[in-house]
C-alpha cells in the first residue's frame, strides 16, 4: 500500500514540475513576443496610411479647395499620422480649406514637396530649415512650446540605464546611434558636442544613422549600439528605468512649421489664427490636444528666420 501512494506521489509530483514548466515556457513565450510587438510598433514603417486623397488645389466634398501639409519623416509613417492627424482636423475647422496630411519617405523629400507646390506648408527639423532657407528661401511661420511654455526643445545623449557610460568621454571607442543624417541632434553630437571633448569621429567605433527616432532607441535597448541621440520629447515615451541620461544640449528653437517663399497668405494666414489660438488654460483645448504629438500639444508661437542662428552656430553656418 505504502508503495502505491509513493508512486502515486511521484507521478502527480512529475505531472505538476511538468504542468509547471509548460506554463513557464509559455509565459516566456508569450513575454517575448510581446516585447517583439511593442518595439515591431515603434519602428514599424509599413503601417498603410490613407493616399485616396484628392489632387492639390482641388475642391473637396465640403466644397473647400484642398490643400496639402507636409511633415518630415523623422517618425514612423503609423506614429506621425496618430499624432499629426488629429491637428489636420482641428485645422479643418476652417471655412476655406480642407487640409490634408501628406507623408514622406526621407526630409529631402518633404523640402521637394514644399518647393514644387506639392504641399502649401510643412512641419520641419531646425537643422533641415536653416539648409532650406539658405538653398529656397523657405520661411518659418510657427514654433511649438514646450512643458514650460516656452520655444525650445533639447537634444539627449542616452544609453541603457545598466551601462558603464556615464559622459561623452566614454563615448570613445563604443557604438553611437543617430537618427536622420539632416536632424539636429545627431549634428549636434557629432559636430559640435563630441569636440568639447576632444574626441573625433574616427575615435568613435561605429556611427551609424537610422531613418527615426524610435529605431535609435531600440537600437541602444536592444544592446546593438552602445549609446545615442535623440530630441528630448521622443525619450519621454520609454521607461526611465531603462534609460540613462548622459547629456543634454542647451534649449535650441523648436522644429518649425514652414512655408516655400512664394506662400499663399490666405493659407497661412488661417494656420497660424488656429494654432495660436491653442490656450491650455481653457479646458476646451486641454481636451483638444490630448491627441496629438505631444511635441505640440504647449501650443505655437510665430517664428522668424532669427530664432534659429544658435542651430546655425551649431552647424558652423553662422551668417
Amino acid at each position: 500500500m505504502k508503495t502505491e501512494i509513493k508512486k502515486y506521489l511521484n507521478s502527480t509530483t512529475f505531472m505538476f514540475r511538468k504542468e509547471f514548466l509548460l506554463s513557464l515556457l509559455v509565459f516566456v513565450l508569450v513575454g517575448f513576443a510581446a516585447t517583439f510587438l511593442f518595439y515591431k510598433s515603434a519602428v514599424d514603417i509599413s503601417t498603410k496610411i490613407p493616399t485616396d486623397k484628392p489632387e492639390s488645389n482641388s475642391v473637396s466634398e465640403k466644397g473647400k479647395r484642398t490643400v496639402y501639409i507636409g511633415v518630415i519623416s523623422r517618425y514612423p509613417p503609423n506614429i506621425i499620422f496618430k499624432g499629426y492627424q488629429p491637428i489636420i482636423d482641428y485645422l479643418n475647422q476652417n471655412e476655406n480649406f480642407q487640409f490634408e496630411l501628406k507623408l514622406s519617405t526621407s526630409y529631402s523629400e518633404t523640402v521637394n514637396q514644399l518647393i514644387n507646390g506639392d504641399v502649401a506648408v510643412a512641419f520641419f527639423g531646425t537643422l533641415l530649415y536653416i539648409n532650406a532657407h539658405e538653398r529656397y528661401g523657405i520661411i518659418p511661420i510657427l514654433k511649438p512650446l514646450n512643458e514650460d511654455f516656452k520655444p525650445f526643445f533639447k537634444s539627449v545623449v542616452f544609453t541603457k540605464s545598466n551601462s558603464s557610460i556615464a559622459s561623452i568621454k566614454d563615448l570613445k571607442g563604443k557604438r553611437v546611434a543617430l537618427p536622420s543624417s539632416e536632424s539636429f541632434s545627431g549634428n549636434w553630437l557629432i559636430k559640435y558636442e563630441l569636440l568639447k571633448y576632444n574626441i573625433l569621429e574616427k575615435d568613435i567605433k561605429e556611427i551609424k544613422n537610422f531613418a527615426y527616432h524610435q529605431n535609435v532607441i531600440y537600437q541602444v535597448l536592444n544592446g546593438d549600439f552602445d549609446a545615442g541621440v535623440v530630441k528630448d520629447r521622443v525619450i519621454k515615451e520609454y521607461d526611465e528605468k531603462k534609460i540613462k541620461i548622459i547629456e543634454y544640449s542647451e534649449p535650441v528653437p523648436g522644429s518649425p512649421i514652414v512655408a516655400a517663399q512664394n506662400y499663399d497668405p490666405e493659407i497661412i494666414g488661417v494656420i497660424k489664427s488656429l494654432l495660436l489660438k491653442i490656450d491650455l488654460k481653457q479646458r476646451k483645448y486641454q481636451e483638444l490636444v490630448k491627441s496629438w504629438d505631444k511635441e505640440f500639444i504647449y501650443g505655437f508661437v510665430e517664428a522668424n528666420d532669427g530664432d534659429y542662428d544658435l542651430i546655425r552656430k551649431y552647424s558652423g553656418k553662422q551668417k
